[in-house]
C-alpha cells in the first residue's frame, strides 16, 4: 500500500486518470480566495485593533494612541513576509526529519524557559526582551501539527499499530500540551488537544485509541476545571454571569452589554462605549465584543461567516492534497485557525465559559499575528498542489 493511501478515505480518492490525474503533482496558483480572505482578515485586523485600543494606548503609554497599532502593524509585516516565503516553499520541506524535530525542539525549549521566567500578567506566557514579546505555545501549535502529519505520514502502513504509531504522538503532544498548562494556559493547551483528535481521526486510526486518553486525561482536566478555585468560579460566572457581574464575570457581562448594544448595523466604526474602560481587553481576547458593538449584527455575522469560509477552503484544501502529509498538515492548520476562532467569538457571546484565547488575524498579539500567516502561507502552499486547479 503506497503511504498516504491507507489514511485517505474511500470517498476521498480520486482517480489519476483524465483532467485530475493531469494535474496530480503540478503546482498550480495559490487558492486566491483563501489568499484574499487572509489578507482581508489581517487588515481589517488592523483597524479593528486601532478602534479598541486607542484611547486604551494613549491612557497608558504618553498619549500615544497608535502604540498598540503600530505594534501589530510590525507584526504583521513580520508575518506576511513568512506568510510569502511559505507560499512559495514546497510543503513537502516541513516532511524532512531534520526540520521536523527541529522545530519541535525548538518548541519544547521555549516552553521549558518560560515557565523560569518573570511572571507577566499572572502568568508565564510571554518572553519579553525590551518591549518586544515571543508567545512560545503559538510556535508549538504549528509545531505539533507538523510533527504530527510527519509521523503519521511516515507510519501510514502501520496506522493500527498501537505501541509504534499512536503512543508516541500522544507523548509528544501530551509534553506541549502539559507544559503550555503549567504557564498557565489551559485554553492553547486544549485547543492542541482538539488539533490532535481531529488530525488522528481524520487519519484513520481505531476511535478506540483516542478513548485510551480519556482515562488519564479526564481526572486531569477535571481536577484544572473544577478543583482549581479561578477555573471554577469561571465555570460558575458562565452558568449564571449576572450574579457576579461587578466582580468576576464582569468582563463576559460588559462583552455581552457591548454586543447587545450595537443592535442590527452597530453604533459605527470607533464610536463603541464600552472599550473605554468598561470591557477589559478590547483590543485582544474581546476583540469580538468591540466589533458586535460597533458593526452590529451584520458585522459579527460576516466575520463568522468568512471564518467559515476559511475552514472551507481549508479543508477543501485538504481533501485535495496529493499526498497524506498534505492532506494532514492542511487539516491540522485549518483546525488551528477555524477552532481558535469559534472558541474566541463564543466566549465573546458567552456560549462558553470565559478563556483568553485571540481571535486569529484580528486581535492584538504579535506571536498569534505572525504564526497564524506562516500556517496560512504553508497551508496556502499545500492548494498549490491540489488534484485540480483553483480556477
Amino acid at each position: 500500500m503506497a503511504s498516504g493511501e491507507g489514511i485517505r478515505p474511500k470517498w476521498q480518492r480520486r482517480p489519476e486518470r483524465g483532467i485530475q490525474g493531469a494535474f496530480r503533482g503540478r503546482e498550480l496558483s495559490v487558492d486566491k480566495l483563501l489568499l484574499v480572505i487572509i489578507l482581508a482578515l489581517t487588515v481589517f485586523g488592523l483597524v479593528m485593533v486601532y478602534s479598541a485600543s486607542a484611547m486604551l494606548a494613549q491612557k497608558q503609554h504618553a498619549g500615544d494612541q497608535f502604540y498598540f497599532l503600530k505594534r501589530q502593524a510590525i507584526w504583521g509585516l513580520i508575518g506576511l513576509v513568512m506568510m510569502t516565503v511559505a507560499i512559495k516553499v514546497d510543503y513537502r520541506y516541513y516532511k524532512h526529519r531534520k526540520v521536523v524535530m527541529t522545530m519541535l525542539g525548538i518548541s519544547l525549549v521555549l516552553l521549558v524557559l518560560v515557565l523560569f521566567l518573570p511572571i507577566l500578567n499572572g502568568t508565564h506566557r510571554w518572553i519579553r526582551y525590551g518591549s518586544a514579546s515571543l508567545q512560545p505555545s503559538e510556535i508549538a501549535k504549528l509545531s505539533v501539527i507538523i510533527f504530527l502529519a510527519y509521523f503519521i505520514d511516515r507510519q501510514s502502513d502501520a496506522l493500527n499499530d498501537y505501541k509504534n504509531t499512536f503512543v508516541p504522538i500522544a507523548l509528544i503532544s501530551g509534553v506541549v500540551m502539559g507544559l503550555v498548562a503549567a504557564e498557565p494556559d489551559l485554553g492553547t493547551a486544549l485547543s492542541i488537544g482538539l488539533v490532535f483528535a481531529v488530525v488522528v481521526f481524520a487519519a484513520g486510526m481505531p476511535f478506540r485509541y483516542l478513548a485510551s486518553l480519556a482515562a488519564p486525561a479526564v481526572p486531569v482536566l477535571v481536577y484544572m476545571l473544577v478543583l482549581v478555585p479561578w477555573r471554577h468560579q469561571r465555570i460558575l460566572d458562565f452558568l449564571d454571569p449576572w450574579k457576579n457581574q461587578t466582580t468576576s464575570a464582569f468582563q463576559t457581562v460588559q462583552a455581552l452589554v457591548a454586543i447587545g448594544s450595537g443592535g442590527e448595523t452597530g453604533v459605527g466604526l470607533a464610536q463603541g462605549k464600552q472599550k473605554l474602560f468598561y470591557l477589559p481587553s478590547p483590543h485582544t481576547d474581546f476583540i469580538f465584543a468591540v466589533i458586535g458593538e460597533e458593526l452590529g449584527l451584520i458585522g459579527a455575522a460576516a466575520v463568522v461567516l468568512v471564518f467559515a469560509i476559511v475552514a472551507w477552503r481549508g479543508l477543501r484544501a485538504a481533501r485535495l492534497a496529493p499526498d497524506s502529509f498534505g492532506q494532514l498538515l492542511a487539516v491540522g492548520i485549518t483546525v488551528m485557525i477555524a477552532a481558535q476562532a469559534f472558541f474566541n467569538m463564543s466566549v465573546a457571546l458567552s456560549l462558553v465559559p470565559a478563556k483568553g484565547i485571540p481571535l486569529p488575524f484580528i486581535s492584538c498579539g504579535g506571536s498569534s499575528l505572525a504564526m497564524n500567516l506562516l500556517a496560512a502561507g504553508i497551508l496556502l502552499n499545500v492548494s498549490k498542489h491540489g488534484g485540480e486547479s483553483w480556477h
